[in-house]
């Protein structure tokens, strides 16, 4: 299985490339979000790597990477992570879709290293704790909640009161089974994290092209605040895309995969990179 040792870490990814064998394709570069895996978004791939090299890498802690104790679990060494990763398979610029907790560190990415990013695209991303400053289920909450909570009972509750929306039973099954697979401590400390994290004073130095697929019925990412996202990062785009919950990437895959595409289209070369 195909792994990248950074930090110390072992980080199972996973590559698609069909594409010419005599180019050099650009790399489109897919980071899922809390609890979820670089296999959550296997139906990207068909419709990606005839054109582009795609890259999904499973985050710390996540999937079939390695575990990492709590305290080493800040957004500098996750944005570490995905710097090392890109320099060890020797990647130097890639089209960054982040969903959700991916989208935060892509954001957080771009700011720190505008260099390594050609696009990047932001899905169902939170600008913030959204239950910040009331008394509200947040993720501290959330936190302690996996921690007290046997995994299956709190899968189960996850995928019924957090926005996880199943399309059909065989779905919710696959979906539940995946979730299952998570390490809990990984879970709370991602948890744990995000109380703190604000994205709103890091929008405004974001340079690169950048496309918000914003969900209109997301809890964790209220639409409100993609807007305000929208509005703090210089030039984007935004598409606001009605769904039942948070599950852009799969319950409107269509709509979000056409946004994609066609941001993608509308992102050209550097004259340095077209002489």
């Amino acid at each position: 299985m195909p792994y990248v040792t950074v930090n110390k870490l072992n980080f199972y990814y996973l590559e698609d490339d069909f594409t010419d064998p005599w180019k050099e394709p650009e790399v489109v570069f897919i980071q899922h979000g809390w609890g979820r895996s670089s296999k959550f978004f296997y139906h990207w791939v068909p419709g990606l790597a005839r054109d582009y090299r795609v890259l999904r890498r499973d985050m710390r802690g996540h999937g079939q990477s390695d575990d990492t104790p709590a305290s080493d679990w800040s957004v500098d060494n996750l944005i570490e992570d995905i710097k090392g990763f890109l320099d060890e398979l020797g990647i130097d610029k890639i089209h960054y879709v982040g969903e959700s907790a991916g989208g935060v560190l892509g954001a957080a990415f771009a700011a720190k290293y505008p260099e390594r990013i050609r696009s990047l695209t932001l899905m169902s991303t939170p600008l913030s704790d959204p239950t910040r400053g009331s008394d509200k289920y947040g993720y501290d909450d959330l936190a302690g909640k996996i921690e007290s909570t046997p995994i299956d009972e709190f899968v189960d509750m996850l995928v019924k009161g957090r926005g996880l929306v199943p399309v059909s039973p065989e779905h919710e099954q696959w979906m539940a089974s995946e979730w299952r697979k998570n390490r809990p401590a990984s879970l709370a400390a991602l948890a744990r994290l995000f109380p703190a994290i604000d994205l709103a004073p890091v929008a405004p130095t974001i340079t690169v092209p950048t496309l918000i697929l914003a969900p209109g019925n997301s809890h964790t990412a209220p639409l409100e605040h993609q807007k305000q996202m929208h509005a703090l990062i210089p030039g984007s785009k935004m598409e606001i895309i009605d769904g039942s919950g948070h599950e852009l990437y799969f319950e409107r895959f269509d709509e979000c995969f056409a946004a994609f595409r066609s941001f993608l289209a509308s992102v050209g070369k550097s004259p340095k990179e077209q002489a």
